[in-house]
């Protein structure tokens, strides 16, 4: 299904990320795309705090590519930015945490497509309009995700 869910503050983003986090049952891989300066770490920190994970804690791991954080389920937090596009001749390390706790991967469009395609797979797309209001929309085909 796909929501699409309206913020003009960090707080309403980061209460977002609460809200879907909170419906996360330990195996979701969640791509968040958008621009530098989107909320995607904001989004991510929520996600964190909904599973047991003080959001003070959560930092985007742009210079060590991810940080892992025990809380209800081992919770990853990968950031692709320094890497950009993934190299077809290196490994993607999400690749050996999928399926080993929640996994939260910012700058998910440097991804190649067939991530967005996992039956686990919950996309996110941050997108700040000219207003400063951000357009954030899931997509996800899991049953239990609902944002209505």
């Amino acid at each position: 299904m796909d929501f699409t869910l309206l913020s003009s503050l960090p707080e309403e983003t980061r209460a977002l990320g609460e809200r879907l986090g909170g419906q996360l049952r330990g195996e979701e891989v969640v791509l968040v795309s958008g621009e530098l300066g989107a909320g995607k770490t904001v989004f991510i920190k929520g996600l964190a705090s909904a599973l047991g994970i003080p959001a003070g804690e959560v930092v985007s791991p742009s210079y060590v590519l991810m940080n892992l954080y025990s809380g209800k389920f081992d919770f990853f937090h990968f950031d692709l930015y320094r890497l950009g596009a993934m190299p077809e001749a290196l490994e993607n390390p999400i690749d050996e945490c999928i399926g080993a706790g929640v996994l939260a991967v910012e700058w998910a469009q440097y991804l190649d497509e067939d991530y967005f395609s996992l039956p686990q797979a919950v996309a996110v797309a941050i997108v700040e309009g000219a207003d400063g209001c951000r357009r954030i929309t899931v997509r996800s085909g899991l049953p239990h995700i609902a944002l209505s």
